[in-house]
């Protein structure tokens, strides 16, 4: 199972989620995708340009797999340490 945290302005969305992603996300998009239809709110926040997403403990800009096994984070760029 896939462990998703929300820090900063996506903590007021979510705590933290334990899923089995389905099949079809398999990157940093496709799990926005899909947690945008399960949060009220998350996709809008996620499209903002200081959202940042932790992967495993190493934040990326870029795209990035994303499977079962891992842990991920949403962050906005200010959210404490």
């Amino acid at each position: 199972m896939a462990v998703i945290l929300f820090f900063g302005r996506f903590s007021d969305l979510s705590s933290r989620l334990e899923v089995k992603l389905p099949a079809t996300v398999t990157d940093k998009a496709s799990l926005t995708a899909y947690l945008s239809e399960k949060i009220e709110g998350f996709g809008e926040l996620a499209a903002l340009p200081d959202t940042r997403i932790s992967v495993n403990m190493l934040v990326s800009m870029a795209e990035v797999s994303i499977g079962n096994e891992d842990e991920i984070a949403y962050m906005s760029a200010l959210s404490g340490g």
